[in-house]
C-alpha cells in the first residue's frame, strides 16, 4: 500500500519545466524523506502533493484520492495535515485554547490532555504562546498538526535552530508517529536527522530523482569516502603516507577501503620507525554521501532518470 502514488508528473512554469516526469511512491506507515538544493523541484513536488498547486500532467493518488480535485482536496485536508518551517501561532492565546479551537475543526479529534501528554506539553497547558520556548513551540506545531488523527503528515524542517534536548524530544515524537501507522514526507536540511528517521529517502535535482533508497543504500552506492585519520606522529609532510594531508594536527586519509590503507598505514609505521596512535575510522554519513551525488549531478546532468520507485 502506498499512501501516495505519484506517477510522470510535470509542471512547468511559461516557457521553463520544473518537474520531468517523477514518478514518487511513498509506502504507508513510512517516515520517507524528501531532499534537494535550493531550487530543484522539491517544494513544487511537494505543494502538489498536498494539493496546493497543480501539475501540468501525471497521475496522483493520496490516500487514494487526487488532491488537483477540488472535492477530493476538501476530503483530503481532514485526513493529512502540513506542518511548515515556520507557523503563525497567536501570542495571547494559551496552549489550551489554541489546541481547542483547532480540534473544533475536525470530526473525531483527540482528546485536548492525550494531545499534550503526547507532545510533553501537559505542564504548560495554562501557559501563554508567547511564554514557549522554541522548542516547546514546536511541539506546540506537532500538536496541532496532529489534533486531527492525519493518516499522511508533511513535516518541513522540524527541529531547525532548536537545541539539542528540543531535537532529541521531536525525533523522538516523530519516529513514534510512525510506529502509530502515520506515513510522514520529511524535508530537512539536516541530514543526521533525516538518516536517523527516514525509511527511505529520494534525491531531487533539477526536477528529476537522482538517487532513491534507504539511507544505508544510498551511503553504500555514493562515492562518499570513509576518512581514517592518526596523531601526527612529527614525520615530516613528504613523508606521510600515500593520499595522506595534515589537518589540525591529524593525519587524514580518504579512502573506499579502509582495511586496504590501516594494513598501509602500519606497515608505514613499520618502515619509518614511528607509532600511530589515536587511529579513527569514520564511515561517509548521509550528508557525504548527498553533497557526492549533488556533485556527480553537476557532471552528469542530463543523465538521470527522474524515477524514484
Amino acid at each position: 500500500m502506498h499512501a501516495i502514488n505519484a506517477t510522470d508528473i510535470t509542471k512547468d512554469y511559461g516557457k521553463g519545466r520544473v518537474l520531468h516526469g517523477i514518478d514518487y511512491r511513498v509506502p504507508t506507515g513510512t517516515i520517507s524523506a524528501l531532499l534537494g538544493p535550493n531550487g530543484a523541484g522539491k517544494t513544487t513536488l511537494i505543494e502538489i502533493l498536498e494539493g496546493h498547486r497543480g501539475r501540468t500532467s501525471g497521475r496522483l493518488s493520496v490516500l487514494g484520492l487526487d488532491p488537483g480535485v477540488r472535492r477530493d482536496f476538501a476530503r483530503l485536508r481532514t485526513r493529512m495535515s502540513v506542518v511548515l518551517q515556520q507557523t503563525m501561532l497567536e501570542p495571547g492565546m494559551s496552549v489550551r485554547d489554541i489546541l481547542r479551537r483547532h480540534a473544533s475543526y475536525y470530526p473525531d479529534p483527540v482528546g485536548i490532555a492525550e494531545i499534550l501528554d503526547q507532545v510533553d506539553l501537559a505542564e504548560k497547558r495554562d501557559a501563554l504562546v508567547k511564554s514557549l520556548s522554541d522548542g516547546m513551540r514546536r511541539r506546540l506545531d506537532l500538536a496541532l498538526a496532529l489534533t486531527g488523527r492525519p493518516e499522511l503528515l508533511f513535516l518541513d524542517e522540524p527541529t531547525t535552530g532548536l537545541d539539542p534536548v528540543s531535537r532529541r524530544r521531536i525525533r523522538a515524537l516523530v519516529s513514534g508517529l510512525r510506529d502509530s501507522g502515520t506515513t510522514v514526507v520529511l524535508t530537512s536540511h539536516d541530514l543526521a536527522e533525516v538518516q536517523e528517521l527516514a525509511d527511505r529517502v529520494d534525491v531531487i535535482r533539477e526536477g528529476s530523482f537522482i538517487a532513491s533508497g534507504t539511507p544505508e543504500d544510498l551511503v553504500r552506492s555514493s562515492a562518499a569516502f570513509t576518512v581514517v585519520e592518526f596523531a601526527d606522529p612529527g614525520v615530516p609532510a613528504d613523508r606521510l603516507p600515500a593520499g595522506a594531508s595534515l589537518v589540525n594536527g591529524r593525519v587524514r586519509i580518504h579512502t573506499d577501503d579502509q582495511d586496504a590503507v590501516v594494513r598501509e598505514v602500519q606497515a608505514w609505521a613499520d618502515r619509518e620507525n614511528t607509532s600511530v596512535s589515536g587511529l579513527t575510522i569514520v564511515p561517509p554519513t548521509l550528508d557525504d554521501a548527498y553533497l557526492a551525488m549533488l556533485d556527480a549531478g553537476a557532471e552528469k546532468t542530463g543523465t538521470t532518470t527522474g524515477k524514484a520507485e
